[in-house]
């Protein structure tokens, strides 16, 4: 396998936007009790917003590794990075590699692009950092049938432009798996999780993390019970890791468990009797809420909101192709 090229995007974004966070984690999902059960709106999506032109991009800035490359990398802060203005919304990865930026507030979608990652694979998941980084596994094409291990890209969630990263496919036994960006502890940091089930390219049934300074990839600890064999990750904004677990074998929804992002341990599992076909899936959280994203393959998406201040779901509105991966920084507020 030839040697990936360095690949990551330079956070530009000058302006802080400081939103109150706790640092720690919690086990639980959110108090149902104590968060606004009045957020969110529920507009129709508009659907006419052409793609943004990544050759108009004049805000990206470039850098050179001094053979004339071009590489984009998150800036290392001292302390917690600043977010980018675009880093505040739901980005969405379709099947078709069309990246969306959905605002959960208004109920609208905004095709950004379609994303030109170099390879021939289609993408699995997706995390996005605080700089605007959007982290996409692909899933490589294999015509002999087999299951290879994902790749990873890195797009701006501006422009759609997308590289590729030095990440070194199958580490620690994880093949396919979802992503999401937590925030650490101390406050100071943002780390990307990984989880993988127990799907044929995976020889690993648990929670990672990778290191995106050296894009090696740290085994956390296993799903022990895990209500699914496949699921995706999010965080909220105090720092708490979730997941939606789905179960190949069940048409009958799927589960919201939060997570020890230490030990990898399944804390509280809530089902969700959320309807329609889950071939392809995506979570996220967003202004106290979690949003479920489902769809057939080669098919529309269904967007379903679960309010655990007062245990609904609502179907919220949609995306004309399957979203595959959904991406939520640690800038996202607690409340819309």
């Amino acid at each position: 396998m030839r040697r990936l090229e360095q690949a990551a995007w330079i956070a530009l974004a000058a302006l802080g936007i400081a939103l109150p966070m706790a640092c720690g984690s919690r086990t639980g999902l959110p108090d149902r009790a104590s968060a606004d059960a009045s957020t969110g709106q529920d507009a129709g999506f508009d659907h006419s917003v052409p793609p943004v032109d990544a050759s108009e991009d004049q805000d990206a800035a470039d850098a050179d590794d001094g053979d004339g490359n071009v590489v984009f990398k998150d800036v290392k802060f001292d302390g917690l990075a600043p977010c980018d203005p675009n880093a505040l919304f739901v980005y969405l990865v379709t099947e078709e590699s069309t990246l969306y930026r959905y605002d959960p507030s208004k109920g609208t979608l905004f095709n950004v692009g379609k994303l030109d990652c170099p390879t021939n694979g289609s993408p699995f998941s997706m995390g996005v950092s605080r700089s605007g980084i959007a982290y996409i596994l692909h899933r490589p094409l294999s015509p002999t049938g087999s299951n290879p291990p994902g790749q990873l890209y890195a797009a701006s969630v501006e422009t759609a432009a997308c590289v590729a990263t030095e990440f070194v496919p199958g580490q620690q036994g994880f093949g396919l798996f979802g992503m999401g960006f937590a925030l650490d502890d101390d406050g100071m940091g943002e780390t990307l999780y990984v989880a993988a089930g127990s799907q044929p390219a995976n020889q690993v049934n648990g929670l990672g993390s990778i290191d995106l300074t050296t894009y090696g990839l740290d085994f956390v600890g296993p799903f022990i019970a895990a209500p699914g064999d496949r699921m995706e990750l999010t965080s909220s904004d105090d720092g708490s890791l979730y997941g939606y677990f789905v179960d190949s074998n069940s048409t009958g929804g799927g589960s919201v468990v939060s997570i020890d992002k230490h030990t990898g341990a399944i804390l509280d599992v809530v089902p969700v009797s959320v309807q329609g076909d889950a071939s392809a899936f995506a979570f996220a959280y967003w202004g106290g809420d979690f949003y479920i994203f489902t769809a057939p393959l080669n098919g529309k998406t269904t967007i379903t909101r679960y309010r655990p201040t007062d245990g609904t779901l609502k179907v919220v509105g949609s995306v004309p192709q399957a979203v595959v991966g959904a991406g939520v920084s640690t800038c996202t507020p607690s409340k819309s």
